[in-house]
């Protein structure tokens, strides 16, 4: 159990760190949206009404409480292995390794949705690669092609990913306004009967677009003061977020148009091409054509980047095996990449909601853990020192606060029970169990000398406080361009010397 040595052993940054309100509100906006892409099965799965009004109350009920948990966290342990630490810090080593492990796992199949998400919406302009065997062929030349990319070592992060977040959205600052004038209210007055709703697609899908706010809210330790700055970030990025969502949607759904694919009903992943193609002809629906594979790209490279580097952190740190720490001759963690690649080719070939509903779950396991780990530390701990606090002082108002997240994630878990999903049962309790089975094995690696490792992992305080590290490499190609002439970087040399 932790006590309140944590308030007078943390260390105080190195240096000073400024990240500006524009690049935040960019990361954050990036991090979570990057464009209204993958939004349609809502309108299938819940009507139109329901369908709009999900991306305007979801974010209250779920990103925000995420947010800002995962602010306060970041801030309190500044460790580049973040969610391991977190709940290492709050439950031990063991819960640690299988939030990392949950979380690599949740990040990688997050992945595997862009290559398919890139063929949903090829399709309407080259119908070859729909379905069967094209559409295969396609899906994993999307995620070998990149992954050689990332592997070379390209960076498309910084202001570039700005420049990406913005073409996204361009297309669409035509579509709105241009069919606006022709939005009919009564579409929105349709709301099917509940037995006719598929409530796992709706909240499945609306979750996976207004989650994952926490891999920017770890970013909230490069902010000078962070209990301003980050929550006005935060609301403007929602903002944002919100806004790039619903409007594409009402005006989509709510455009008189004789096509069959534009109903309601027949609303997929990709149906935003026919969007641009009724409000503007077949050239605004080649420009969301490639405003989607744009974004796709930019997401897909970034989140691979990501999950390379998590087991790379890890390895570091002693929970897996030294050689998650080689790197290419590009400097790329190749061991990462190719493990990660593995698993994203496997599922390049489902389709979208698919994805979405396995993901989810074990996405859910983790934040469970985070959660928890967040009340625990409130509990154990309460004078910890926090660069950003979550403005709540007592213990209920913090479980109020987390109270409608955690049962959100409980149902996501539950439903797929309850509908018969048995594979998504299957994968949901495999992948737990997968992971108490490798940290079983790599403990008996590491007392037999099976396999090497860089350290035994932290397990008391002043380890874990050990690893508060500077920004790690991928978070310096990631955020050194937001970053103000007020917070230097080393070089990357210096920095592997820290690890």
């Amino acid at each position: 159990m932790l006590d309140d040595r944590w308030c007078s052993m943390t260390r105080q940054p190195a240096r000073l760190r400024s990240l500006s309100m524009p690049g935040l509100v960019a990361i954050i906006y990036y991090s979570v949206a990057g464009g209204p892409f993958g939004t349609e099965d809502v309108i299938s799965a819940a009507g139109p009404l329901l369908g709009v009004l999900g991306f305007v109350l979801m974010p209250a009920v779920w990103s925000v409480p995420e947010a800002l948990v995962a602010a306060e966290l970041a801030t309190a342990f500044p460790s580049n292995a973040g969610y391991v630490t977190w709940v290492t810090a709050a439950f031990g080593p063991f819960w640690g390794f299988l939030e990392g492990f949950l979380s690599w796992v949740a990040g990688v199949s997050d992945n595997s949705i862009y290559p398919v998400l890139f063929c949903d919406y090829l399709k309407h302009i080259l119908p070859a690669t729909a379905d069967g065997t094209p559409r295969i062929l396609c899906a994993i030349a999307f995620a070998l092609a990149l992954s050689w990319l990332n592997y070379a070592g390209l960076n498309i992060m910084g202001w570039s990913a700005v420049g990406l977040a913005i073409f996204t959205i361009l297309p669409f600052l035509y579509i709105v306004p241009a069919g606006l004038p022709e939005v009919e209210l009564a579409n929105f007055l349709v709301v099917p009967r509940l037995q006719e709703m598929d409530w796992q697609k709706y909240l499945n899908v609306l979750f996976w677009n207004l989650n994952y706010w926490d891999s920017a809210s770890t970013l909230a330790g490069e902010v000078r003061d962070p209990r301003r700055v980050f929550p006005q970030a935060l609301c403007l990025a929602m903002m944002f977020v919100i806004a790039s969502y619903v409007f594409p949607l009402f005006v989509g759904v709510g455009i008189q148009t004789d096509t069959a694919k534009l109903r309601w009903r027949n609303w997929r992943s990709g149906t935003l091409t026919l969007v641009g193609e009724a409000t503007g002809g077949g050239l605004v629906k080649s420009w969301v054509v490639l405003s989607a594979a744009v974004s796709n790209i930019g997401q897909f490279t970034c989140e691979q980047a990501a999950n390379a580097y998590q087991l790379e952190g890890m390895a570091e740190l002693g929970w897996l095996p030294k050689c998650f720490t080689h790197r290419s001759r590009h400097n790329t963690p190749y061991v990462g990449l190719a493990m990660g690649l593995i698993i994203i080719l496997a599922l390049s070939t489902s389709d979208f909601i698919s994805i979405v509903d396995l993901l989810n779950g074990i996405y859910c396991q983790a934040q469970l853990l985070e959660f928890f780990a967040f009340l625990h530390l409130r509990r154990v701990s309460p004078n910890l020192r926090r660069p950003f606090r979550v403005p709540l002082e007592s213990m209920i108002g913090c479980i109020a606060l987390l109270f409608l997240p955690i049962v959100f994630c409980l149902l996501l878990l539950v439903l797929p029970l309850i509908k018969g999903n048995w594979k998504q049962v299957f994968c949901l309790v495999a992948v737990p169990v997968a992971g108490l089975i490798l940290h079983a094995f790599l403990s008996l690696s590491r007392r037999r000398s099976w396999l090497s490792f860089t350290r035994e992992p932290p397990r008391t305080v002043d380890e874990l406080l050990a690893m508060q590290t500077p920004m790690s490499t991928c978070a310096r190609a990631h955020h050194e361009p937001f970053l103000s002439d007020t917070f230097h970087l080393p070089p990357a040399s210096e920095h592997d010397e820290h690890l």
